[in-house]
């Protein structure tokens, strides 16, 4: 097994996102989820603060503003009332709830909230309309002052503190009632102990969380026990710690198997395309019916075999052709070579060297057109592009002499962008096969309009047929009747002309000409 294989890298990819992504869940997940229930938590309790707060001051029989604009001793003698005689259990029950509160550990937060110290106190809204400022002296609770209702600071809630010290009692009661069952007089020391040990327990088991929040125009600051919330997110978080690696194992193994079965076929495409070579073109890779990406792959794969073994079969024909195309002169030479050693003395010089002249130019002019399209199928075309004018290479050849007559009577300016080399080919080529298949003349055309120059050679010869118009074009392709009266052609001119004509980015076609034969078409762009 390859280790850089893609199975295994994507493997490797998923286990990778998946173990991010389990432990983002276990750390930012469960902690954003701890902070949302902590709020809830909190919500709740202000809710319900809001709700005895509404019912306390708006329903109630306490008025705020009967001690914010009474007579300051009228204040006064609510306070010395209220720390003396008249309300003594509110003071002790302010003095136990403190202690209540610090047994808890609950008193600190609240106090770091408010930014207040133990010296400074507690200061707790009592429901008699009155701020106790509750403290811890030297380890004993306290009231340390008693003012009536001042809103200039943060308070606490004495209801929402009572609901907290409650906690206590709501844990392991039935624990208190049993053992208190047992006596028939109530047993203080009992009582101390179990209340002591239930306090202790629930410090343990207690997380309380403080908010300051906004009611009714007061600043109180609340507490709650978040303690549940704690322990469920813990329990989240421990079920994700353990469960992770077996999700991560299960991802891992779950893509290894599926990325085995969706690269099956790429591997037997594989296995295929190996044994493939030049002699096996014809053979083609399995393609599934997947209707996804590996059977198009499968399809664009056998398309390429199915060009390269069209290329190759070009190629070869292209061989084949050429060696027989070229074997004719080679064999002329020959034979004119052999015939003058035979018989020296009857040989005549003259004679023997225009023979091998011609047959050499012609032997010239099919290496130079094969050169020309080697050139073409392994795009080397000449880049060195320049602006042409075309019309005085027409003139230059339609003024030499050939067979019949060149009417050039419809040429006029036109300018393109290609090589001198390449425009004269194929005028030449063009001109050539018009006056070899002509019966009296031909006539060449130029004009040039908007962005485009068009060339125009006719004939009045047989023409082409509509069927054969596109195959002309190919390699070593000769017509039957009347259009293989050629006089040495081998079948290249017209595919030179139009890959010539193709690299200098124009376009080729042929029709019926005015004369009676056939009219060949070149639009090239026009030079800027």
């Amino acid at each position: 097994m390859k280790w850089r294989s893609v199975r295994v890298r994507l493997t490797g990819l998923v286990v990778l996102v998946a173990a991010i992504a389990m432990l983002l869940a276990a750390t930012i997940g469960v902690s954003r989820i701890s902070d949302s229930l902590v709020d809830d938590v909190l919500t709740d309790t202000a809710t319900q603060t809001l709700f005895l707060d509404g019912v306390l001051f708006d329903e109630g029989d306490f008025d705020e503003g009967d001690f914010e604009e009474g007579d300051p001793e009228d204040e006064d003698f609510f306070v010395d009332d209220f720390l003396t005689s008249e309300f003594p259990f509110i003071v002790v029950e302010m003095e136990n709830l403190a202690g209540d509160l610090d047994r808890l550990r609950a008193l600190d937060p609240l106090l770091d909230e408010m930014g207040r110290s133990r010296a400074d106190g507690l200061p707790i809204l009592h429901s008699f309309g009155v701020i106790v400022v509750a403290g811890i002296d030297g380890g004993e609770s306290t009231v340390l002052d008693v003012d009536p209702i001042e809103f200039g600071e943060p308070v606490a809630f004495e209801f929402n503190l009572y609901d907290i010290v409650n906690v206590v009692f709501e844990r392991d009661a039935q624990e208190f009632l049993e053992a208190a069952s047992e006596s028939s007089i109530f047993d203080e020391e009992l009582f101390e102990e179990l209340t002591t040990q239930r306090f202790a327990e629930a410090a343990e088991a207690a997380e309380f969380e403080p908010s300051t929040t906004s009611l009714g125009g007061i600043e109180f600051v609340l507490v709650a026990d978040v303690s549940d919330v704690t322990r469920s997110v813990d329990k989240i978080r421990s079920v994700l710690w353990v469960t992770m690696p077996l999700l991560v194992l299960s991802a891992a193994v779950a893509t290894w198997l599926l990325t085995g079965l969706a690269l099956a076929p790429v591997r037997r495409m594989s296995r295929r395309v190996s044994v493939i070579s030049g002699g096996t073109l014809h053979e083609r890779v399995p393609v599934p019916g997947t209707s996804d990406e590996i059977e198009e792959l499968g399809a664009t794969m056998n398309g390429m075999l199915d060009r390269l073994e069209a290329d190759d079969q070009r190629l070869r024909q292209f061989i084949s052709d050429a060696s027989h195309e070229l074997r004719s002169p080679v064999a002329v030479l020959r034979s004119e070579a052999e015939v003058a050693l035979r018989s020296a003395e009857h040989a005549d010089p003259t004679e023997l060297a225009q023979g091998v002249l011609g047959e050499s130019l012609r032997l010239e002019r099919i290496v130079a057109d094969l050169l020309v399209l080697a050139r073409g199928d392994e795009s080397r075309t000449a880049m060195n592009s320049t602006a042409i004018d075309l019309d005085d290479i027409v003139l230059a050849e339609a003024a030499r002499r050939r067979r019949v007559t060149v009417d050039a009577s419809g040429v006029s300016a036109g300018r393109v962008l290609g090589t001198r080399e390449g425009c004269e080919r194929v005028l030449v080529h063009l001109l050539d096969n018009a006056a070899r298949h002509a019966q009296r003349e031909v006539a060449v055309a130029l004009h040039a309009e908007a962005g485009s120059v068009t060339l125009t050679v006719d004939d009045d010869g047989p023409g082409i047929p509509t069927a054969d118009r596109d195959r002309v074009f190919e390699r070593f392709t000769r017509l039957e009747e009347a259009r293989t009266r050629d006089t040495g052609g081998a079948g290249l001119g017209l595919a030179v002309v139009a890959a010539t004509v193709s690299a200098m980015g124009g376009e080729i076609s042929i029709g019926d000409a005015p004369l009676g034969g056939a009219r060949f078409v070149v639009v090239w762009p026009a030079a800027a």
